[in-house]
């Protein structure tokens, strides 16, 4: 009955991680939309002939409040990547808790002992991977970046300029996933926040 109990609870934990990493990918495409939202209404302006000594103070306060919209874009752009590797570290924190106190239970099986403890492993290898990618892409140029690792394959949200990444930006970061998981293209998914 106890190892029934001990399986039927590493089974539960399993599907609230699962459901959190889902929750959380759903609410990071939320914040993307967001964001994109707030920065396709900024547009910059650069004019540095004649005309521009001859512009109006309306139009140079027009030109402030554009560019402060945009600082603080790219502010939230800044937190949401903080954001999103707290709460990835908070999940990965929760999960490996749940998982030793599991390998720590001696009432539980030697073989859910074993499968918590190759769990926490798989953890650790992926946490070190994702940390290669996000250092990787943004050595290529990338202002920041924050790689998921699931059993599913690889998300790799990146600041991206405004006018998108282009397709050799996105062969660049799906090879440098590819390198760092052995996971086939097709399941890597590269998200843009502008």
């Amino acid at each position: 009955m106890k190892k029934r109990s001990a399986i039927t609870a590493v089974i539960i934990m399993f599907i609230c991680v699962a459901v959190y990493l889902n929750w959380n990918t759903m609410e990071i495409k939320d914040d993307r939309e967001r964001l994109n939202e707030n920065f396709g209404e900024t547009n910059f302006v650069v004019n540095d002939s004649a005309e521009a000594s001859e512009t109006s103070a309306e139009e140079n306060v027009s030109d402030k409040e554009k560019t402060e919209e945009s600082s603080d874009t790219m502010k939230n752009s800044g937190e949401y990547f903080d954001e999103a590797r707290m709460e990835k570290q908070k999940a990965r924190d929760s999960a490996i808790t749940t998982l030793k106190e599991t390998t720590a239970e001696e009432s539980v099986s030697q073989e859910t002992r074993d499968k918590a403890a190759g769990s926490i492993e798989k953890i650790s290898t992926n946490a070190l991977a994702e940390t290669r990618i996000e250092t990787l892409v943004k050595a290529k140029g990338y202002v920041d970046c924050v790689a998921l690792i699931n059993d599913s394959g690889v998300s790799v949200i990146v600041t991206a300029p405004e006018e998108g990444l282009s397709p050799s930006d996105i062969n660049k970061i799906k090879d440098i996933a590819v390198s760092e998981t052995n996971i086939l293209p097709s399941n890597i998914k590269i998200v843009e926040i502008h």
